[in-house]
């Protein structure tokens, strides 16, 4: 009995021992487990973190587009650990998806051409070359179906996929992927996709969670990447606005001329960077001088350049022309032919004998000038006929524009300006007019030309009540002094 007992207790005890070692193998089995699974969350998170930091950094190059596209597929496939992966954008104009990265291995997410298939016998790289340039609508296929329903889709085996079509390539059978839409807001931007061999890989809840992770962080990746763009375009124009604008401004007289028995003053205020109006100064043969000003219909460049040619011109025509009014001829039939059709310009040309004695004035439909006379405070209007610049090509311009003649007594202004002046308006739509202009010139007339100029843009600018005028202001002002 003693020995059963005993044998018992040893049985009972080896039992034990072994149910123990199973047991702690089993528990070192899931340990193991354990520690490989969080090896493998940590190794995740660290390639996340890898692909989030390289995606932020390209964000904010200027040159991070091409770069962007491809680190977006190559950190899609590397975070979700597949053997291929694809980045389609929209093309709004088209609104087709176009490829602009697609990796070497892969899988084709469109249905394969039967030219490529007949290719690919001969070529075998003939149908990257397809993937990578060949765009697809955005309302058709396997992309364009998940383009349309913004859903991200995990696909067990995307050679069994009826949207891929009834013929399928090798390189589309045993294969699984993830596919998904890119969008920001509003905005649809493409599709991101990432394929590998189902015999390799098989994608999981958490790797369709990461997926969609990835999905998020790069449609916001690429609308910064957008707005970056955008704005780095926006300061570049700026800029060569700013530059348009500094060089337009070198082309406008930095001082006021010294003319012997004149005061002479002028201003350009633009409206905006650049200016449509111009005004200079020039010396004629046998001193003679000749001030001119011009409004070029519109705003803007093709404004601004306009206002170049003119001074260009005149500063070559002017010289040679027997009158005023043949100068502006002589201009017209150069611009005439190269404006568009619903642009024009405006200007007065006067030209002063060397003596004073006499002065010639030809408009091309611009503002009258106005004189104030000394003598008794009048205000008086020159207008004498003239056709705009750009109108007509020449014969019309020529029969309608003439030449009007008048003189200046010691102590007379005058003064010439553009619509930016009288056209101005109040907050209540009131324009300030040309009474008011005529008001104010007999006011600082007797302050001379420069408090004719300064006394005009500050009652203007009380008038505006500190708002921006809507079109450019010029103006000039000579006083006869003997």
């Amino acid at each position: 009995m003693t020995t059963f007992l005993l044998v018992l207790c040893v049985l009972l005890l080896t039992a034990g021992l072994i149910l123990l070692a199973k047991v702690a193998r089993q528990q070192k089995a899931a340990l193991a487990a354990l520690r490989a699974e969080e090896e493998a969350i940590v190794a995740e998170e660290r390639r996340m973190f890898h692909y989030l930091h390289d995606l932020g950094e390209a964000t904010w190059r200027d040159d991070q587009q091409a770069s962007m596209y491809r680190l977006i597929v190559e950190g899609a496939v590397r975070v979700t650990q597949s053997t291929g992966g694809a980045l389609y954008l929209l093309d709004e104009a088209t609104q087709r998806l176009v490829p602009r990265h697609y990796s070497d291995f892969c899988a084709p997410l469109i249905s394969v051409p039967e030219r490529v298939r007949q290719q690919m016998n001969e070529n075998p790289a003939a149908l990257l070359s397809t993937l990578r340039m060949h765009a697809v609508a955005a309302d058709e296929g396997l992309l364009g179906d998940i383009y349309d329903r913004q859903k991200t889709e995990l696909l067990p085996d995307l050679g069994l996929d009826a949207r891929l079509g009834p013929k399928l390539v090798t390189s589309q059978q045993g294969v699984i992927a993830m596919i998904g839409p890119l969008s920001f807001g509003t905005r649809r931007l493409g599709v991101l996709a990432v394929t590998a061999p189902k015999e390799g890989r098989n994608y999981n809840a958490n790797d369709f969670e990461v997926f969609n992770s990835l999905i998020e962080q790069s449609a916001f990746a690429l609308a910064n990447a957008a707005a970056h763009k955008d704005a780095a375009k926006n300061r570049m124009d700026q800029q060569e606005l700013l530059n348009a604008s500094q060089i337009q401004q070198v082309l406008l007289p930095d001082r006021d001329p010294e003319v012997p028995g004149f005061v002479i003053a002028g201003k350009n205020i633009p409206a905006r960077t650049l200016s449509g109006d111009y005004f200079d100064y020039l010396k004629l043969p046998n001193g003679k001088f000749g001030l001119v000003i011009a409004d070029v219909s519109g705003k803007g460049i093709g404004a601004a350049m306009i206002t170049v040619m003119c001074r260009t011109l005149m500063r070559a025509k002017a010289p040679n022309a027997a009158t005023p009014s043949a100068a502006l001829a002589a201009v017209n039939r150069q611009i005439a032919p190269d404006i568009r059709e619903d642009m024009f310009i405006t200007m007065s040309y006067i030209v002063a004998e060397k003596d004073g004695s006499k002065l010639t004035f030809a408009r091309a439909g611009h503002n009258a000038a106005l004189v104030w006379r000394k003598a008794d405070g009048r205000v008086e209007s020159l207008h004498p006929p003239g056709l705009g610049v750009g109108i007509d090509k020449g014969d019309v311009f020529e029969r309608v524009t003439k030449d009007l003649e008048f003189s200046m007594q010691p102590g007379d202004c005058l003064l010439l300006y553009t619509d930016g002046v009288n056209e101005a308006m109040d907050p209540k739509g009131i324009e300030f007019g040309e009474e008011r202009v005529q008001d104010r010139l007999a006011k600082y007339a007797p302050l001379g030309p420069r408090a004719v100029i300064g006394g005009i843009i500050s009652d203007l600018e009380l008038f505006l009540k500190g708002r921006r005028s809507h079109d450019d202001i010029t103006l000039i002002a000579m006083q006869k002094t003997a």
